[in-house]
C-alpha cells in the first residue's frame, strides 16, 4: 500500500506540473480593500476546522469581506467523514473519493476552482497534492501560499516562515502583512 502512495504522489507532483495555470489578471490586495477570499486547509478535526471557521469569521466581521469561502481536504472516504464536518454555506470539503488516480480533485471543487477571488489563501503548508491542484488552477486575483514549499510557483505572495508552520503562526504572519492596509 506504502508504494501505492507513493506512485501516487510522484504521479500527481508530474502531472501537476504539466497542468497549465488560468489566464487570471494579477492584483494585490489586502484584508481592507478584498471583497472576496478563498482558503483553503487540511481538515484534520473538529478543532483545527474551528479555529479556521473563526478566522474567517473575524476576517469577514473585521475587515467587512463580503464573501469568504473555504475548501477544506478530509484525508479519508466520504462514508467516514466525521459527523462535526457537515456542509455549511461558506465552507466545503472534499475527501479521497473525489480524487482521481493522480490525486486532482475532480469532484466537489469545480465552483471554487473557478470563483474569481480577489485573494486566495493556502493554509495546507503548500504541500499537499490535491489542494496543489486547486491552487494552481484557481482564477484568484492574488494567491498567497508558503515559501519553500510546493506551492511557491502558483503564489503571487509568499509568507517566509519555517517549514511547518502552525495555524495560529500563519494567521499571525497573514495579519501582519494583509491586515495592514498602510503595506502597499
Amino acid at each position: 500500500m506504502k508504494i501505492v502512495e507513493q506512485v501516487k504522489q510522484k504521479a500527481g507532483l508530474q502531472m501537476l506540473r504539466k497542468q497549465p495555470e488560468p489566464s487570471r489578471v494579477k492584483q494585490a490586495f489586502h484584508f481592507d480593500n478584498a471583497t472576496s477570499i478563498g482558503v483553503l486547509y487540511l481538515d484534520d478535526d473538529e478543532r483545527f476546522f474551528n479555529k479556521v471557521r473563526a478566522f474567517c469569521k473575524e476576517l469577514k466581521d473585521k475587515h467587512n469581506i463580503k464573501s469568504i469561502k473555504a475548501l477544506g481536504f478530509v484525508n479519508t472516504r466520504e462514508k467516514m467523514l466525521p459527523i462535526w464536518q457537515s456542509q455549511k454555506l461558506e465552507f466545503g470539503y472534499y475527501t479521497l473519493d473525489d480524487l482521481n488516480w493522480h490525486l486532482r480533485p475532480i469532484n466537489r471543487v469545480t465552483a471554487f476552482r473557478n470563483e474569481d477571488f480577489d485573494i486566495l489563501i493556502d493554509l495546507t503548508g503548500g504541500n499537499n497534492i490535491p489542494s496543489l491542484y486547486i491552487f494552481k488552477e484557481s482564477k484568484a486575483k492574488m494567491k498567497v501560499g508558503l515559501q519553500s514549499s510546493k506551492a511557491e510557483p502558483f503564489a503571487d505572495f509568499m509568507l517566509i516562515m519555517k517549514s511547518s508552520p502552525s495555524l495560529e503562526e500563519l494567521v499571525i504572519q497573514l495579519k501582519k502583512y494583509l491586515g495592514n492596509s498602510a503595506l502597499k
